[in-house]
């Protein structure tokens, strides 16, 4: 496809990042937006096994605080967890949507990235962190700080949304292979074994090799 065929599909604005990013060369720049796509695509492993480990762990660890499965009703009426709730609320309303039943396991499943990080946030210190950092037992000692775990998990939900939303990933600042290597030490700060078993389907570092940005 020419130029004009890839800006009418993908839009001028879109492609243009792209273009401006390779100095006004159009060959190059649409060489770029298809590495871009392969990239988005290998990031797609360490993405799934970190928010998939981490909603599950922290399931687990609130369970066991509030003595319930659906920790999350413990919250209801108390304004310091207004936006948790109001994201609960819009889970069970998907499901409604759906015809399905809400389960506490699909209420889990269906909550956001964002949901799950925001339970970090320094407005939670003393009433989540003490449990929340067993999430991660084999984070060492001197990163186990509340400050250091949300940094990195805003870091990864924001690499995330930028995956889903198609956005840019080669000329990022931290690099996508950087913040690749931020998400899988968070995975290792979960379950260190879960590391190698990703390693075996995790094809980002090769890709990022062979998709240097042009």
């Amino acid at each position: 496809m020419n130029w004009n065929d890839l800006e009418k599909h993908f839009s001028s604005a879109r492609l243009g990042r792209y273009r401006a990013s390779c100095g006004g060369d159009e060959a190059k720049a649409a060489t770029a937006y298809v590495n871009n796509m392969l990239l988005s695509e290998a990031m797609m492993p360490m993405l799934n096994v970190l928010e998939i480990a981490l909603k599950n762990g922290i399931h687990r660890q609130l369970s066991t605080l509030y003595r319930r499965a659906d920790w999350w009703e413990a919250w209801a009426g108390n304004p310091a967890f207004a936006w948790q709730t109001k994201e609960v609320v819009s889970a069970k309303a998907k499901l409604q949507r759906r015809e399905e039943t809400a389960t506490t396991d699909k209420i889990v499943a269906e909550l956001t990235f964002g949901f799950w990080s925001s339970l970090f946030n320094g407005s939670f210190q003393s009433v989540l962190w003490k449990d929340l950092r067993l999430v991660f037992p084999r984070c060492p000692k001197h990163q186990r700080q509340r400050h250091a775990i949300s940094s990195a998990l805003n870091q990864v939900r924001d690499l995330r949304n930028r995956v889903f939303h198609h956005e840019q990933l080669l000329w990022l600042t931290p690099s996508l292979l950087d913040l690749h290597t931020k998400g899988t030490e968070v995975i290792g700060w979960l379950d260190p074994k879960l590391v190698p078993w990703l390693a075996r389907y995790d094809r980002l570092p090769a890709s990022w090799d062979a998709f240097q940005p042009v």
